[in-house]
């Protein structure tokens, strides 16, 4: 039987990773595969990005071979509890609000859980024998919520748990940490602190035995200038031949080329690989149609995730 393959996207708070996890979606949709973009509610950005109404518990197509949809976390444990607990009963009663409180503070990690479960289920589901996604893109939370979101299932069954619960815990786990059908994606952006964090949070997965892609570095500032023209601005200070703003212009555009040099050259020190460049787009806000540029540079994660 048939399988998807996921890929979890991931980096600090204003990184552009939900425009990452959009552009990837996109690339494999491109590319043929249905693909199913996912997000946790909280709310998100991925409607805005996708230009859509509200997005949904269950899937909805947005164009040909992407669908989204969102995980709302009190329906992800209410799903996984009546599974386990198939007395309707009881399962209500621990569903009730103040249970629900009493529950997720009494298991810790049993709320991500229950969203890795219904990621699992997603990748799983298959109609006829055949996956009914090729490619699930989840546009997880940011770094500090990511490593115990991803830890959840492994911290669980160390709890020795017994039964169904145990079963479903193992079966996520073992996606968590399969390389042929999962990997994570870490953003960040040519900034020390970006590049610090994304450091330290491929670290942290790596230590869980969880599968990671090459990192991406996001918004790169392009290259304008040639070394011979390089050499003229050099010259220009000292006649004074071109405006001095134009000048300032030039030094701004090889400030950032700089410093996305020196970003990238850390990141390839920890992941032994250079990380995958992605362009700084200018604009107000970024609509699916604006990312054509990253899909193109995408491409590649989609084909050999």
């Amino acid at each position: 039987m048939s399988t998807g393959r996921l890929v979890i996207v991931t980096g600090k708070g204003g990184v552009g990773k939900t425009t990452v996890a959009a552009a990837l979606a996109a690339a494999a949709a491109e590319e043929g595969q249905r693909a199913l973009l996912l997000e946790i509610a909280r709310p998100g950005r991925l409607a805005s990005v996708l230009g859509t109404s509200p997005l949904e518990s269950e899937p909805r197509e947005i164009r040909s071979n992407l669908s989204a949809a969102e995980l709302d976390e009190e329906l992800c444990i209410r799903s996984l509890i009546q599974k386990l607990v198939p007395i309707r009963m009881l399962s209500e009663r621990l569903l009730s609000s103040r249970s629900f409180q009493v529950l997720c503070a009494a298991i810790p990690g049993i709320l991500e859980a229950a969203l890795l479960n219904r990621v699992r289920q997603y990748v799983e589901r298959t109609t006829a024998g055949v996956s009914d996604f090729d490619l699930v893109v989840l546009d997880a939370p940011a770094s500090g919520h990511s490593v115990p979101l991803l830890a959840a299932p492994r911290s669980l069954a160390n709890l020795s748990l017994l039964g169904p619960l145990a079963e479903t815990l193992r079966r996520t786990d073992q996606l968590m940490n399969d390389p042929a059908r999962t990997a994570v994606a870490v953003v960040a952006i040519p900034e020390d602190w970006a590049v610090a964090e994304a450091r330290e949070l491929r670290g942290a997965l790596a230590a869980l035995q969880i599968p990671l892609l090459p990192p991406i570095l996001n918004r790169v500032w392009p290259r304008r200038f040639t070394q011979n023209e390089e050499r003229a601005l050099n010259a220009a200070r000292e006649d004074d031949s071109i405006d001095p703003s134009l000048l300032l212009a030039g030094d701004l555009f090889r400030f950032h080329r700089l410093q996305a040099q020196e970003a990238a050259r850390q990141l390839k020190q920890d992941a032994g690989e250079r990380p995958l460049e992605l362009p700084l787009l200018f604009g107000e806000g970024m609509a699916l149609s604006d990312l054509v540029p990253l899909q193109v540079l995408l491409r590649s994660l989609v084909i050999h995730a």
